[in-house]
């Protein structure tokens, strides 16, 4: 009994004494207004643990977060491997089917068709869309070689054609302007069409492929590109894809919404194909 008794003096006079520092602590506070001395002495002990546990919090954290973005950039490196590898697929595509047309024409004895052309790199310099047309500026004119006609493309395709020339700029009717009209070759069907700049449509950066039969077999998501018809421009360059297909108000034949690949507002570089050729070898 005498060592339970000196074993729990020593704790409870250490409970007292706790006891009574919070009190002190607590009647300094609430008459001085600031924290009391035991409380500071006490938060300067437990500071450094504080500082420990947060910094171990913050390591983990950011470990977590490593990791996360680790994950994170290895899915995008592997969508990426795969879409180069579905690009190359196509390209081997592409090369074995043009072998395999080159050889159809040789054992049918026609001549194999080939293109040149000459292109002149511009900038463009200044816009001038607006409710009844949607034009652009380009630094390069009659000095450079651009002459009234010429196509305007870039490497998405079709952007428009030169209409007007200076000594150092042209202007540029863009794709989706009124006073815009070439032929048109659907890529997959290979119907032949008439693609249009539309005054309604152009507000929304689209035109017209216009003059579909009654029997189109056109549908959302078709490619159009230039059919050369007329000779002004050159055969395959693309203009864009169908958007959806409308009757005409005649209820004679059928319209396409194009969405053109060349985004007509954002583009900075062109080029000019100022000259071009298609010959057979």
């Amino acid at each position: 009994m005498r060592r339970r008794h000196k074993v729990g003096s020593p704790l409870l006079i250490g409970a007292a004494v706790v006891i009574l520092l919070c009190i002190l602590s607590a009647v300094y506070s609430g008459i001085s207004g600031n924290s009391s001395p035991i409380t500071r002495a006490a938060g300067a002990v437990v500071r450094p643990f504080q500082r420990f546990g947060t910094g171990v919090g913050h390591f983990f954290s950011k470990g977590l977060d490593y990791f996360t973005e680790f994950d994170a950039l290895k899915a995008e490196n592997e969508q990426l491997k795969q879409q180069i590898s579905d690009n190359a697929q196509l390209v081997r595509d592409a090369q074995i089917a043009l072998e395999e047309n080159n050889q159809l024409r040789s054992q049918l004895g026609q001549p194999e068709n080939t293109r040149t052309t000459t292109t002149v790199s511009a900038e463009v310099i200044a816009r001038s869309p607006g409710d009844w047309a949607d034009t652009l500026t380009l630094d390069k004119g009659s000095s450079s070689g651009v002459n009234k006609d010429d196509l305007v493309t870039t490497v998405d395709g079709m952007l428009g054609f030169v209409s007007e020339v200076t000594d150092n700029t042209c202007e540029v009717t863009s794709i989706t302007d009124p006073k815009m009209q070439c032929g048109a070759l659907v890529t997959r069907t290979r119907e032949t069409a008439i693609a249009e700049g539309d005054y309604n449509l152009m507000t929304r950066g689209a035109l017209r492929l216009s003059y579909l039969r009654e029997d189109s077999k056109v549908v959302v998501g078709d490619t159009v590109e230039t059919s050369g018809r007329g000779g002004v421009f050159p055969k395959g360059i693309l203009i864009g894809t169908v958007e959806s297909v409308q009757p005409e108000e005649s209820g004679l034949s059928y319209y396409a919404v194009i969405k053109p690949f060349v985004s007509v507002d954002s583009v900075s570089s062109v080029s000019i194909i100022t000259e071009y050729t298609d010959t057979a070898e």
